[in-house]
This record gives structure tokens, sequence and C-alpha cells, in this order.
């Protein structure tokens, strides 16, 4: 069977499929980089406790506190950075790929932009990567109509 034997995607499964698709890059995108800080960092805490203990600048038990509480302290500013990292990604790949997809779509099943748009905004929830993009569409489509 070839692709014209599957019969057209609906509204509804293109606007789940382009959300799920949003979501997955932006989780691999966060979880990739807080993998990476934090094995990458808790090599230089471990190395900072061990040699203020060979030195005797701190006992075990203050050095075990320490290590803790900054690498809790690195695993907050971690998260922050890997939540930047995936809001990052979604945004990459709404420019590179969704907005491209949805034109596509757009041209070749003859929607109506509003009704799909309206018809997002029902279906996902408010944070959905996928009506930051239809957003983003919607802006460049009135910037055009205010140009000409």
């Amino acid at each position: 069977m070839d692709e014209t034997d599957n019969p057209p995607l609906t509204d509804e499964e293109i606007i789940r499929q382009l959300n799920e698709q949003l979501l997955s890059i932006g989780a691999s995108s966060a979880e990739q980089s807080f993998g990476l800080a934090v094995w990458l960092g808790t090599l230089p805490i471990l190395a900072i406790v061990a040699i203020l203990l060979a030195f005797k600048v701190i006992n075990i038990i203050l050095a075990f506190f320490l290590g803790i509480i900054i690498f809790l302290t690195f695993v907050a500013a971690t998260s922050i950075l890997a939540s930047q990292a995936r809001k990052n990604a979604i945004r990459r790949a709404i420019q590179d790929k969704t907005i491209p997809q949805i034109r596509y779509f757009q041209a070749s099943q003859a929607f109506d932009f509003e009704v799909f748009d309206s018809k997002a905004r029902e279906i996902l929830p408010t944070e959905a990567p996928l009506l930051e993009a239809l957003g983003m569409m919607r802006q460049s489509m009135e910037s055009n109509r205010t140009d000409e």
C-alpha cells in the first residue's frame, strides 16, 4: 500500500500529532541537557569536597552535608537550564518543522486556519506548545495583512 491508500488525517488527529511531536522534542532536549549538566557538574563538586576533606579543612560529616547542599543547589540551577533548553528546542522545532507542516496540511487538505486554530484551542490545554505555533502563525498572517 502506498500513501494514497491511507485516508487523510482529520484536523483533530493532525492537532494531536503535531502537539505530541513538539512535546517529544522538548522533553528529549530537556532530558539531554539535564543529564549532561548533572553528570558534568557532579564531578567538580565531588572533587572540591574531596580536596577540602584531604587538606583537613572540613571533617567527614561537614563534607557530607556540604556535598548535599552544593548538589541540591546545582540540581535546582540545572533544572532551570533544562527548562530553558526545552523552550528553545520547542521554538526551534516550531519554526523548522511545525509551521511548515501546518502550511502543508493547509494547502493539501484545504482547511481554514481559523477553524483549525479554534479546534486546537478546544482540544489542547492552554500551555500546549502547538498553541504557541498557531499564535506565531496568526501574528505572521496579521502582520502580512497590515503590510498590504
